[in-house]
């Protein structure tokens, strides 16, 4: 009676324990295929996010955003990898760059959609820093975003300290205080004061910075700005501030550059 009744028992076990088995390769394959959804997913997003990433570059290499088209194709691309991961920084960026273009570009001629396009824009960045608020390169594309807007708030001194704080040497960085600063300098704005400082330091930084561009590019700003004889003055006792810039900034201001030479003298 023992014996039958131990048999039984063995066999009641391993009736449980195939059921455990078949319990467990059944979880193990739902979570396998939960992560080749998952994998494909994210595959997916990706090969959408290089195609918009991709058609950004053309932009920028051109300089130019004229086809409708590949504008709408850059968008698509990137709302559907948005949807798939919409906390991905890198995506968000991207999404901001493309209403960004749009807004800035030659496809619309409606100032006010152009507008709509910026503010838009502007969301995604905002988005975008909230996930990883030290990118500097972030911070300063929403000053210049704001400044494009018109909004001369606040808020965009503190992007513009943002942008400093995580970023001072970062090329986009110092141009973004020279492009906001000397808008702000010129037009005798209220918030001056509080920029002056670091408008004449991101001055010095970029040409003490020996990458090439970043000093033609802050030439570039200087003279959009009509703001020469400032720079000219600032500048005037930076050793890497060479002949060649001198000249191309100084010409103008030989009054000043007098004066600043007389205080040396003395």
């Amino acid at each position: 009676m023992s014996k039958v009744s131990s048999k039984s028992g063995r066999k009641q076990a391993n009736k449980e324990l195939s059921k455990i088995n078949k319990l467990v390769m059944l979880l193990l394959s739902l979570v396998l295929l939960f992560l080749t959804w998952q994998s494909m997913k994210m595959g997916k997003a990706n090969l959408s996010f290089y195609a918009a990433h991709q058609t950004i570059e053309s932009w920028q290499k051109n300089n130019k955003l004229t086809d409708q088209d590949q504008y709408q194709h850059a968008l698509n691309s990137i709302n559907e990898a948005n949807s798939s991961h919409p906390d991905n920084s890198h995506y968000l960026i991207t999404q901001g760059l493309i209403y960004e273009w749009a807004g800035t570009g030659n496809i619309f001629t409606d100032e006010n959609e152009k507008t709509q396009h910026l503010l838009k824009a502007k969301e995604y960045y905002l988005e975008a820093v909230k996930q990883r608020p030290t990118w500097p390169v972030t911070w300063a594309t929403l000053a210049i975003l704001k400044w494009r807007l018109g909004e001369i708030d606040q808020q965009l001194i503190d992007f513009l300290f943002q942008a400093d704080k995580w970023g001072q040497h970062t090329p986009e960085v110092n141009q973004a205080w020279l492009e906001v600063g000397f808008y702000l300098y010129q037009s005798k704005s209220v918030f001056t004061v509080q920029i002056v400082k670091g408008l004449r330091k991101h001055l010095q930084i970029i040409f003490t910075d020996l990458r090439v561009d970043s000093k033609k590019n802050a030439i570039d700003i200087i003279k959009r700005h009509n703001a020469q004889r400032y720079a000219c003055s600032w500048l005037f006792n930076n050793e890497n501030f060479v002949a060649e810039y001198k000249a191309k900034i100084c010409k103008v201001t030989k009054k000043v550059t007098n004066k600043v030479n007389n205080k040396r003298i003395k």
